[in-house]
């Protein structure tokens, strides 16, 4: 019976000292517990250990003891060690403590963050799908799943190798797992097609464990823009009879445009260049370049202008007279240079075998 009553008050007597620990704890007495690591980052599911040193000397002979939320605990003179083999408590709590004999006790309190690294990073548009079209504004999230805690937790948005958005949850008191997402208005441009977006989920422990880092997959956004001329427009080209002309009406738009030419002759040709070798007067006029998608139109006017340079005929015909007479005054030389190289003669005095006889009178015989 005895037995049984010494059983019950010591029940009765470690309620009241569980109740006492929570209520009547002395913060500031000089002897207080101390705790080896002073605190931890544990990570969920992983194990944990940490010891206290109850006092040096005002708790001997004195009730101490240590508290927890989970885990189990072994006594070594005024040393407890606490371990827990895997950590599945949000949150987890360890006090030390000891009796200082005034009424109240002294204790400590073993700061302990049960984190959660992210895993599931998602980024994606908001009530979107599809392509975007210019001047028009999407929203895209970025979003985590089953993170602790979230005051630890930054989310970043990244265009490329540029963060864009940002979103620090430092003044979140949830220390549980939980689903947090951020959005962030962008503008449709045509410098935007083709970028490239992603979320990366940072959960900082430093300088108590460490920097944890999930992305989510690169989301490549598609722009529909109308076309528009891409290069510089000549607005006037002045050209000479014989030159080569190249026009350029190269077009960027999404989706891919189709460039038709409208000629001075109102020909037509398709095509982004339009060329001619060795132009003549003909060939003067308005050129109309027309750039079209399913978005709208652009056109681009270039004003072509030929010449013809006399200049260049008068050289010519100069320098056919030149020519012509060098060729003359080269003839008659040739010509003269061989009459007095070969002397004249007759053909048919030659071709006499004996020499003519001349009759003389009779008096001079």
């Amino acid at each position: 019976m005895f037995s049984c009553y010494v059983f019950w008050a010591a029940i009765s007597l470690s309620g009241f000292l569980t109740d006492f620990h929570v209520f009547g704890c002395d913060d500031y007495c000089t002897d207080k517990p101390v705790f080896n690591p002073p605190r931890l980052a544990v990570k969920f599911g992983t194990s944990a250990s940490a010891k206290c040193s109850v006092c040096q000397h005002a708790c001997h002979n004195k009730l101490f003891g240590l508290e927890k939320s989970v885990g189990k605990i072994q006594r070594d003179g005024t040393t407890i060690l606490w371990t827990v083999d895997k950590m599945v408590v949000y949150p987890s709590f360890v006090m030390c403590y000891y009796n200082n004999g005034n009424g109240s006790q002294c204790c400590s309190t073993l700061p302990i963050t049960v984190y959660q690294p992210p895993t599931e990073v998602d980024l994606g548009f908001v009530g979107h799908s599809g392509p975007m079209v210019e001047g028009q504004q999407f929203v895209l999230y970025c979003s985590v799943k089953k993170v602790a805690p979230l005051k630890n937790l930054i989310l970043t948005l990244y265009q490329g190798e540029n963060a864009v958005a940002r979103r620090h949850f430092k003044n979140n008191t949830e220390e549980k797992p939980a689903d947090r997402q951020f959005n962030n208005v962008i503008n449709a441009t045509k410098e935007n097609d083709g970028a490239q977006y992603m979320c990366h989920a940072q959960l900082d422990m430093r300088p108590d464990s460490v920097l944890y880092i999930a992305q989510s997959g690169r989301l490549i956004v598609d722009v529909h823009y109308k076309p528009h001329f891409n290069g510089p427009a000549e607005e006037q080209i002045s050209l000479t009879v014989g030159d080569p002309l190249h026009l350029n009406c190269s077009a960027k738009g999404n989706p891919r445009p189709w460039v038709t030419w409208t000629l001075p002759s109102a020909a037509t040709f398709d095509g982004d260049v339009f060329s001619v070798d060795s132009v003549t007067t003909e060939h003067r006029g308005l050129y109309i370049c027309s750039m079209s998608n399913k978005l709208g139109m652009t056109t681009v006017e270039f004003n072509v202008d030929v010449q013809v340079n006399y200049l260049n005929i008068i050289f010519a015909v100069v320098a056919a007279a030149v020519a012509l007479g060098v060729l003359i005054i080269s003839a008659v030389c040739v010509y003269y240079y061989r009459v007095s190289r070969t002397g004249q003669y007759s053909l048919k005095d030659v071709l006499r075998f004996r020499t003519p006889h001349v009759a003389l009178p009779a008096g001079e015989l």
